[in-house]
């Protein structure tokens, strides 16, 4: 019974039985914007909908420009935490002076590895207080600037936990002049 039919019968038929299908779940599901279109009963409906219960108090934004409280911004202004404030990349640094800025980076851990090296030399070669202080006079002409600078007394603290002889106060005074 199939090879009774071709296929141009075959794909007419499931065109119009397509097109049947289509054409009812238009009309089943759409009807009220189809007989719109077609200008019939219910076009009436469709330009006066009834308003929605969320809409009753409703205002508009349009309404509320000319306000004079309502800003152009809806939300308004982000206000940052309390204690903060907005910088420029430039406007931002750590210390104010070039010496601060040379003191935090590096001249107080350069000058106590040097005195490390300086300890390790005198322990290595059972050196005497003579050579502390010639060593010393190296690492005083080396960074020429550490003898006014504030932490002093820290360098100096560091000296005599880690001589391996008495210096006088006198002596820790007179290393840095």
């Amino acid at each position: 019974m199939l090879h009774e039919f071709t296929w141009q019968q075959f794909l007419v038929a499931a065109m119009v039985l397509s097109l049947v299908w289509y054409v009812g779940v238009v009309l089943l599901l759409y009807r009220k914007e189809v007989l719109f279109w077609f200008g019939k009963s219910g076009s009436k409906e469709l330009k006066e909908r009834l308003p929605h219960r969320w809409q009753k108090g409703v205002v508009e934004i349009s309404e509320l420009k000319d306000h004079p409280l309502v800003e152009e911004d809806l939300m308004g202004k982000a206000k940052l935490p309390d204690g903060m404030s907005s910088v420029s990349m430039g406007s931002f640094g750590f210390s104010q002076t070039e010496d601060d800025r040379e003191s935090q980076v590096g001249l107080v851990p350069d000058v106590l590895q040097e005195l490390k090296e300086i300890f390790a030399i005198i322990e290595k070669e059972d050196g005497n207080k003579t050579d502390f202080l010639n060593l010393m006079e190296m690492v005083k002409n080396k960074f020429p600037k550490i003898g006014s600078n504030p932490n002093i007394p820290r360098i100096n603290q560091f000296i005599s936990e880690h001589s391996p002889f008495y210096l006088t106060p006198e002596e820790m005074e007179n290393l840095w002049d």
